[in-house]
């Protein structure tokens, strides 16, 4: 079974950090509101932000491990573990994603999984400057991910659809 790490981090985290971060907003409003010193409450609102930031640096250097052979794929991020038997698998297909953030653009180069019973797995790893450039310029052999792409277009070139443009995000 070959393995590799990616940077991937399922999309359901990031709203876990955006709803402790307005946990956040409301307990200063309500620490501060609170009849107590105010020396008390900045060190508590503090000492909440660095746990917060703690712990989403932590979550944020987690690496997935991904499995895969010619049965299966397989990849676990921190305790969430998803399977995908090549049996069960319709359709696969790569994207480019580019999220507009506050501070510029963030890439990543995703796999979808398009499984026979409706479902759809996403895995996907972040891309850096010089690798949208070789992107460019027809050189992928340094992404992780389209080495397990090609892996699986070797194997099952009737389930991959290749390129795929994204146009929720365009």
């Amino acid at each position: 079974m070959k393995k590799l790490e990616v940077n991937h981090t399922p999309d359901f985290i990031r709203d876990i950090a955006i709803a402790l971060a307005i946990l956040w907003i409301i307990l200063i409003f309500i620490i501060c509101s609170a009849i107590i010193s105010k020396l008390i409450a900045m060190f508590l609102s503090i000492t909440i932000l660095l746990i917060i930031i703690g712990v989403g640096w932590y979550i944020d250097s987690r690496k997935t491990i991904v499995e895969y052979d010619t049965e299966k794929i397989k990849w676990k991020w921190l305790w969430l573990e998803y399977t995908a038997n090549f049996s069960e698998i319709d359709s696969v297909y790569y994207t480019i994603v580019h999220e507009r953030t506050r501070y510029g653009y963030n890439h990543r180069f995703e796999i979808v999984f398009y499984l026979k019973n409706s479902t759809e797995l996403r895995l996907n790893d972040r891309l850096q400057s010089e690798d949208i450039d070789n992107c460019i310029n027809g050189i992928t052999d340094d992404i992780k991910l389209m080495q397990l792409y090609k892996f699986i277009e070797n194997i099952y070139p009737e389930k991959c659809s290749g390129f795929v443009k994204d146009n929720d995000i365009y």
